[in-house]
């Protein structure tokens, strides 16, 4: 890798990508080079569920949290999360919430403590289907679709970065954002992959060194990137 400070590569939602920078920055104790590009738009999908049937919602996802807490949906209501995080927001909003797992395997590994019957609201795209696993293991599990994960361009310039030949550092945390990065443009620049996980590390198929935080989290992701920049 060249000696040039590397650029951060963003492709996150702006919220999203704004929110983690200002962790990068904060814990870098400075300004760091960043273009942000999200590949990905969340957009709300469909009416929001009854859920009154329903004695606890699963959320996987912050952006299924904020559809549903900006409504009023989640005040005193049980929420079962994948991830501290996303448990942290649907508590703001009002829900009584707690995280069963860092990840969706370990969620499932914990499913005994949900309270049945479960509405999961999710997005269009997931990689697991988690309803039908915790029916699998007696689990009484609907679903609803609350928000979509529309596909977006590389902006001009992530695809000048990415054809360059100054070291970029790409921070991935999922595997659809992975394979939509990899097939939006041919990679000449050094370039650091850091995965959230070995999934998503599994996906990515370009030339570039790949890394995976020591753990699922926002927390380790900042870590890692720090350790590249």
């Amino acid at each position: 890798m060249s000696d040039a400070e590397p650029t951060l590569l963003l492709t996150r939602p702006s919220d999203t990508s704004a929110a983690f920078l200002s962790h990068v920055e904060a814990a870098a104790g400075r300004r760091v080079p960043v273009v942000i590009s999200p590949v990905i738009e969340i957009v709300a999908s469909g009416a929001l569920p009854e859920i009154e049937a329903y004695q606890t919602l699963i959320m996987t996802s912050q952006h299924a949290v904020r559809r549903l807490g900006q409504a009023g949906a989640l005040t005193a209501k049980a929420v079962a999360c994948v991830g501290e995080s996303t448990a942290s927001l649907a508590k703001s909003f009002g829900g009584q919430a707690k995280a069963l797992g860092a990840t969706v395997d370990e969620f499932l590994g914990n499913a005994s403590a949900l309270s049945g019957p479960c509405l999961y609201c999710r997005g269009v795209h997931v990689s697991t289907d988690l309803a039908a696993a915790l029916q699998a293991k007696g689990c009484v599990t609907d679903e609803a679709v609350v928000y979509s994960q529309r596909s977006r361009p590389l902006t001009n310039a992530a695809r000048q970065i990415l054809t360059g030949r100054q070291p970029v550092v790409l921070p991935l945390f999922s595997a659809r954002s992975a394979r939509l990065v990899q097939s939006a443009t041919p990679i000449t620049a050094p370039l650091t992959v850091i995965a959230i996980s070995q999934a998503v590390a599994d996906v990515w198929s370009q030339d570039g060194t790949i890394s995976v935080a020591r753990e699922p989290s926002a927390a380790a992701m900042v870590e890692a990137v720090i350790a590249e920049i």
